[in-house]
């Protein structure tokens, strides 16, 4: 898979952003569809994807982590404010409107009524 090439390195924070934003390399999934998280805070979160929802969507994801040693999976529900196109791949950022930790055992049913658009 493809990945957006960082342009330049910017601090973790930014005065007109709510939360403290952390750069980061982490899975996640959207319906069938993979990507990965390049950013996240307590309010959002850009990542890269083949497929992108569209901008405005409500959209289901998961974002797989460690913690303290063990595979957890924060599955959030959130809004796409941004899609950035290049070379093939899709970076989303997106407000998060509610999340959860689950077992990454446990299958959860992720909205993918989006990736039907994109077909």
């Amino acid at each position: 898979m493809k990945y957006l090439r960082a342009q330049n390195t910017k601090a973790p924070f930014k005065p007109e952003r709510r939360a403290v934003r952390f750069e980061t390399l982490l899975p996640v999934e959207i319906g069938n569809f993979h990507g990965l998280a390049r950013n996240i805070s307590a309010t959002g979160i850009y990542f890269e994807t083949e497929a992108a929802p569209p901008l405005g969507s409500h959209v289901y994801f998961a974002v797989e982590l460690t913690v303290r040693g063990e595979k957890l999976k924060l599955v959030c529900d959130g809004k796409v404010l941004r899609v950035d196109h290049k070379d093939g791949v899709h970076g989303v950022a997106a407000k998060l409107d509610d999340s959860f930790f689950s077992n990454p055992a446990d299958l959860i049913e992720l909205d993918a009524a989006w990736s039907q658009h994109t077909h």
